[in-house]
């Protein structure tokens, strides 16, 4: 029997041992129980239960839609500064009205639950779209556990016989601090969380880099950094934690390694750079345009990082891609102010289309390199 994670604790359930809970009339108000003791739909007690499932280790209610459709976890880290809000934040409008939206027909995205709808508009649309001004950092587990933003994808797929299917995705993002991701504070927290992921984007930071440092400057920023090396090996340890296999193997959670704030780095990158190139994932992820970014990025981190980067990944992932991209299209003018032209990602979609294709809820062409 399939298994539901909670979006709110990781842990996982089978749908029979998930929870209800009494109803407004009954007399035990509030009280949970397990769905298996429903008698004609009703409570233990005989009267009308409330509909929602709920999770019996932290008691949040799950909504339907995440229950039915198996919920895809999917964890974004990064050192402090790589952009992680920003990244989500954006990437929910672009799929909602955005670029992506048009490039694919028949899609849609819905926020799920008052909480997440509440969340994304006070922390991510308001800022970003209303105020025109960067994001706060994200506050460390140590202080407030992460909560979940949940949304539903919706793909409209054509059958044969002229109907269409149109099957939910529906996706839970974590965001957490980049402290929390360096060093051992909050270790329950993070490896739960990890644990629970079907798929990890790895978001770096190019500034965190010494020789991009040295080139692009840093605008009188602070002047401690994280090596992003540190932040790769600190996630293999996490995910080992609750790894079944023995250390030898190669980890199978999906990773998705995204460089950040492309708009900083033209003057290393060749004209003929694919990350010079426009997205050409319409409708389906184009799996040569994939490929070709994948393989520039790693040069581009053995030129200008360093080469145990990859080796690294190489040894501990048994599956990976790397991305480049731009969550904002242009560096804040300051903490208070973002470009005067506003948000225009590049290739900010590509890490998410690559996830989705490996759940398949969209093709992937793979054709001819």
């Amino acid at each position: 029997m399939t298994k539901t994670k909670c979006p709110y604790c990781w842990t996982s359930h089978r749908r029979n041992e998930l929870h209800m809970r009494c109803g407004e009339r009954c007399e035990h108000k509030g009280e949970t129980f397990v769905e298996r003791q429903l008698k004609n739909g009703r409570c233990p007690h005989g009267q009308l239960p409330q509909s929602r499932r709920v999770c019996p280790n932290c008691g949040r209610e799950l909504l339907r839609e995440y229950v039915d459709s198996g919920g895809r976890n999917i964890a974004v880290i990064g050192s402090s500064d790589s952009g992680k809000s920003t990244w989500v934040g954006v990437l929910v409008h672009e799929f909602q009205r955005g670029q992506v939206n048009e490039r694919f027909v028949g899609m849609s995205l819905d926020l799920l639950g008052e909480e997440s709808r509440l969340r994304y508009q006070r922390d991510f649309d308001t800022p970003l779209f209303e105020e025109h001004r960067p994001l706060r950092q994200t506050a460390s587990a140590r202080v407030s556990r992460p909560e979940p933003l949940m949304f539903s994808l919706r793909f409209r797929r054509e059958r044969k016989l002229g109907s269409a299917r149109v099957a939910p995705v529906v996706t839970v993002f974590y965001d957490t601090a980049g402290e929390d991701v360096a060093r051992a504070a909050a270790m329950d927290e993070l490896i739960n969380y990890l644990d629970a992921a079907e798929g990890i984007i790895l978001l770096l930071d190019p500034v965190q880099m010494p020789k991009v440092r040295d080139l692009v400057g840093t605008n009188g920023a602070k002047t401690r950094f994280t090596d992003q090396l540190h932040v790769l090996n600190r996630l293999g340890e996490l995910l080992r934690e609750r790894s079944a296999g023995p250390v030898s193997r190669r980890l199978r959670t999906p990773l998705a390694i995204a460089l950040t704030k492309l708009d900083l780095l033209p003057e290393t990158l060749p004209p003929a750079s694919p990350l010079r190139q426009p997205s050409r994932h319409v409708g389906v992820y184009d799996e040569p345009d994939g490929l070709d970014v994948h393989e520039e990025v790693r040069a581009w981190l053995d030129q200008w990082y360093d080469p145990a980067f990859d080796r690294s990944i190489a040894n501990t992932f048994e599956t990976y891609r790397y991305f480049g991209l731009s969550a904002l299209g242009a560096p804040p003018v300051d903490g208070d102010h973002l470009a005067p032209a506003g948000v225009h990602p590049y290739r900010l979609e590509d890490p998410m289309l690559w996830l989705l294709a490996r759940f398949g809820a969209i093709k992937m062409m793979k054709g001819k390199r």
